[in-house]
């Protein structure tokens, strides 16, 4: 998979099944996690993932981080959730996220996707976001190494790193 820029303006790439049925999986569950999160909840707030995606607008002022947070988190959240939205219905959502991904490795045709100039925006926002909450699953250091060292982690470690490919191949595309 890698994102071209056409004449007509749109950015297309050509994904191969378990590719889209992977993105569609993890963007589900993006949706599900932003659609359970209740802003008025500090408690809800304070989970790490979660603040990832809605960090302090003043790390060191939690009265005026709290305040901010009040005013902009639901917009926010709302916007996370319409990006998610955008990038499953490129994916075509006819199939259950929760579909066994093995599906996909039985249908060898390559899924074309073709992104406006907005949907590219959604796509690379939600890439952002999807990577954000794999960073903190994967406790991911500020010098970009994964602390989190089991089985698990390194398939999500490699999703996240495919995940960023992605963006980058999406952000050259614009870039053309």
């Amino acid at each position: 998979m890698e994102f071209r820029r056409e004449d007509s303006g749109t950015v297309s790439a050509m994904f191969e099944p378990i590719e889209v049925d992977l993105l569609r999986n993890v963007t589900s569950q993006l949706l599900q996690m932003l659609g359970s999160v209740d802003a008025d909840d500090p408690a809800m707030l304070a989970q790490p993932a979660i603040r990832r995606l809605l960090p302090d607008a003043y790390p060191n002022d939690p009265e005026a981080a709290e305040e901010f947070r009040r005013f902009t988190a639901d917009g926010l959240l709302e916007g996370k959730l319409a990006n998610a939205t955008t990038v499953l219905a490129a994916l075509g959502d006819d199939e259950p996220a929760d579909a066994s991904l093995d599906a996909a490795a039985h249908d060898p045709l390559p899924v074309p996707i073709v992104l406006t100039e907005q949907q590219v925006q959604s796509w690379l926002r939600t890439l952002t976001d999807l990577r954000l909450v794999l960073a903190d699953r994967l406790q991911i250091d500020p010098h970009g190494t994964p602390q989190l060292d089991d089985e698990q982690a390194h398939v999500v470690n490699d999703v996240y790193n495919w995940l960023g490919m992605m963006q980058e191949s999406l952000v050259y595309a614009i870039d053309a």
